[in-house]
């Protein structure tokens, strides 16, 4: 869906409904493992610093360390419980507070995999959230997007876009970001939009095996043209779903898995590239990439939720020492 800002259906969730706040919460992980090397920013950003390590704790932001505002800011909302940190316990102990730390240290999708098989997801059937430990979202945002996710359910997969402004300035030290076209709703003009870094999924819905990859590929390319993301994580998937399909053929299943990746994928990023594709048309794609065929087949209600929300606290990720300045952060050398 897609909300104007002043729409009613933005309110808070307090001011919506005095029970939503009462909803069970749900578990979420904080996701803070290291960036080993500069990332890789486009030509726009080509004069910024990216920042590398364990910049949770290397970025103070009011005599915090990032990863304690981040916690602090997730607890205070009243939606998240338990809250996990997934990052090396020798970095983050001293600074989890009310935290429980999930001891891993590989790469982006490693984080993911020891995150769900660590607190059971894949068996509980509780929806998990997963967030990133470089953000700052602002207590009223968090409201608005747990608002409409508790309106959606139950959903097994669901990603908020935000929308980003027409005028790149605007964005500050964040404006050099790739930002996307999405088309709200048929025969509506598209609108700049930039990701969001929260995601609540069933995981007992998903192809995990597949995703773990397509994550590990996302993360290596997100500064980079779609093009170019498309090479690349068309080439770097194909060897998992090739397998996966051998796989289904040795159990005596359809080996479809390939071929209904590649022609969901490859259709929706030309038209991702295009600025045509409409929201509705890429919540069904991912529905078909990540969601089990068999889960579809058997829960045909179920969706992928993309909603397009005003959230810039949750689109600007601190990946540079500039962006960290700029609310008000200092980075520890």
């Amino acid at each position: 869906m897609y909300y104007e800002a002043g729409d009613p259906r933005v309110a808070s969730a307090g001011e919506r409904n005095g029970s939503v706040m009462k909803r069970q919460p749900i578990p979420i992980v904080v996701l803070a493992g290291t960036d080993r090397k500069p990332a890789e920013l486009p030509a726009q950003g080509r004069d910024k610093h990216p920042l590398v390590g364990y910049k949770a704790v290397d970025v103070r932001i009011d005599g915090k360390t990032l990863i304690e505002a981040v916690v602090e800011r997730l607890r205070d909302s009243g939606w998240f419980s338990p809250i996990h940190i997934a990052g090396p316990r020798r970095v983050y102990a001293d600074f989890a507070g009310p935290a429980a730390i999930i001891d891993t240290d590989g790469s982006f999708g490693d984080n993911v995999h020891a995150s769900v098989e660590q607190i059971g997801a894949r068996r509980s059937g509780i929806p998990v959230a997963f967030t990133v430990c470089d953000i700052l979202p602002e207590p009223e945002t968090l409201d608005r997007l747990m608002a409409d996710y508790h309106d959606n359910t139950p959903c097994d997969f669901w990603f908020p876009m935000v929308r980003a402004p027409e005028q790149r300035e605007q964005l500050g030290a964040s404006a050099w970001k790739p930002v996307y076209r999405i088309v709200p709703e048929k025969g509506q003009a598209a609108v700049r939009i930039l990701p969001g870094h929260l995601v609540v999924a069933d995981p007992r819905a998903l192809r995990l095996r597949f995703l773990y990859r397509l994550i590990d590929l996302g993360y290596r390319t997100r500064n980079r043209s779609i093009d170019r993301r498309r090479g690349v994580m068309v080439r770097g998937v194909l060897t998992d779903t090739l397998y996966q399909d051998l796989l289904h053929m040795l159990r005596l299943r359809p080996p479809t898995l390939t071929w209904s990746v590649l022609r969901s994928a490859i259709p929706a990023a030309r038209l991702l590239r295009e600025g045509t594709i409409t929201r509705r048309r890429l919540e069904e794609t991912l529905r078909k990439i990540f969601v089990k065929a068999r889960h579809r087949r058997a829960h045909p209600e179920r969706r992928v939720v993309l909603p397009i929300i005003d959230a810039l606290s949750l689109a600007r990720d601190i990946d540079t020492e500039e962006e960290a300045r700029e609310l008000g952060g200092h980075v520890l050398r």
